[in-house]
C-alpha cells in the first residue's frame, strides 16, 4: 500500500513539474530549477531571504542586474570597478570583502543550483550573515554613504569595534 502511494505521489509530482515547465518556463537567465519545497533560506529573516531570491533571479540591486529604477546603470561594480557586479562577484570576488568571505563563507564554493549551500542550513545562515554584514544587494537608499566609502578600502570585519566619526560603532 505504501509503495503504491509513493509511486502515485512521485508521478503526480513529476506531472506537476512538467506542466509548470511547459506552461510557465523559467527565464533563460534563471539557472535554478523549479522545486515544490521551500528553499532553505526561507527560514532566515524576510529581508535576507528576499535579497537571496532577488540575487538568484538576477533582479536585485546589484549593478549588473537589470534595474527598474535606473535603466542607464552601468553593470560594472561601483565600488571596485573591476568587473560586472553580479551575484557571483558580490559574494565571491569583490576584493574588499575577502576577510568577510573567509570568516563567513569558507565552506561555500559555488552559488549554482546543485551547490550544498542551498540545502545545508548552516551554510545558508553564513551566506545570510555575509549579505547582512556587507550589505550585498541592499537597496541603495538603505546603505549610508560612509559605509559605501569605507567598503572600498577596508572590509567590514576589520572595522568591527571601531568608532565612526559620526559616532556609530562598527
Amino acid at each position: 500500500m505504501r509503495s503504491t502511494y509513493l509511486v502515485l505521489w512521485a508521478r503526480a509530482r513529476n506531472i506537476l513539474l512538467q506542466d509548470w515547465a511547459n506552461d510557465a518556463p523559467t527565464p533563460p537567465y534563471y539557472e535554478y530549477a523549479p522545486c515544490l519545497t521551500p528553499h532553505a533560506f526561507m527560514g532566515l529573516g524576510k529581508f535576507v531571504a528576499g535579497r537571496m531570491h532577488q540575487m538568484r533571479a538576477a533582479k536585485s540591486y546589484l549593478a549588473a542586474h537589470p534595474s527598474w529604477f535606473d535603466e542607464s546603470q552601468a553593470p560594472t561594480c561601483p565600488r571596485c570597478e573591476t568587473e560586472p557586479e553580479t551575484f557571483q562577484h558580490g559574494i565571491f570576488t569583490y576584493p574588499a570583502r575577502a576577510r568577510d568571505r573567509y570568516l563567513l563563507l569558507k565552506d561555500i564554493s559555488s552559488l549554482g543550483q546543485d551547490a550544498t549551500l542551498w540545502s545545508e542550513s548552516h551554510l545558508t545562515r553564513g551566506l545570510g550573515e555575509y549579505i547582512t554584514d556587507t550589505k550585498t544587494g541592499f537597496p541603495p537608499d538603505m546603505i549610508p554613504e560612509w559605509f559605501l566609502n569605507s567598503c572600498s578600502s577596508t572590509p567590514l570585519t576589520l572595522r568591527l569595534g571601531q568608532i565612526h566619526p559620526q559616532g556609530f560603532i562598527l
